[in-house]
């Protein structure tokens, strides 16, 4: 499990890194910055976010689910109020949990967000609005109309939209499209590659479809 930790007070760091480690759960970053804890969740990807120490403001939450509208993300708040809650909730938190935490309890809750937040296996196809993707034909259709794609195009697409509504990174395009090459990211490869898909898809869909977030890599938005 690949956990990322925003916390602006060490002893809450020590205390979530502690349990996760007795848990056997050693993938942890801690970052105190929320632009920093979002330039992470743009660069690779996470199973878990959690974040500690934003007491009232939930700023760094809205601008997380902006950006990335899946990450499964945890918030811990001092006192048990049910206000403080409902706005974490709200905001865009999977779960909140009061501090002082039980560490068991808080591994338990991290493994329930992963888990619920995994496709189901046995998926055949993806959807997002008129585009679907079929996996196991390894074919791409708007309103029902076939898309010719290249196998590379493909499975630019099949990234991008299991991963709709967030950003991926041309290293995590790299990584999934590319697993054959143990070499170095070569950019003008997946350019190319990208700039083919995507005047494919504008020339079904009538509009871009697949938005480049600058600097971060590229997105699917949920509402193409």
């Amino acid at each position: 499990m690949r956990v990322l930790l925003l916390e602006d007070g060490r002893d809450g760091a020590r205390r979530v890194v502690s349990a996760l480690a007795q848990a056997e759960l050693h993938e942890v970053t801690c970052v105190t910055r929320a632009g920093e804890m979002l330039r992470r969740i743009g660069a690779a990807r996470h199973d878990v976010l959690i974040l500690d120490g934003l007491d009232e403001n939930l700023e760094p939450l809205r601008q997380l689910r902006a950006v990335d509208a899946h990450v499964p993300t945890l918030l811990l708040f001092e006192g048990d109020e049910a206000r403080r809650r409902v706005a974490g909730l709200r905001a865009g938190a999977d779960d909140c949990m009061a501090k002082p935490f039980d560490e068991e309890e808080l591994v338990a809750r991290l493994d329930a967000l992963v888990r619920r937040s995994r496709p189901e296996t046995g998926a055949q196809a993806h959807v997002l609005g008129d585009l679907e993707v079929r996996l196991r034909a390894r074919s791409a259709h708007w309103c029902g109309r076939h898309i010719d794609l290249s196998p590379k195009e493909f499975d630019i697409l099949r990234i991008l939209i299991e991963r709709a509504g967030t950003i991926v990174s041309r290293e995590q395009m790299w990584s999934a499209c590319w697993p054959e090459h143990s070499i170095e990211p070569q950019m003008n490869v997946i350019d190319v590659n990208l700039y083919r898909l995507r005047g494919k898809l504008e020339v079904v869909a009538g509009t871009p479809l697949i938005r480049t977030v600058r600097r971060q890599g590229f997105t699917l938005p949920l509402n193409p």
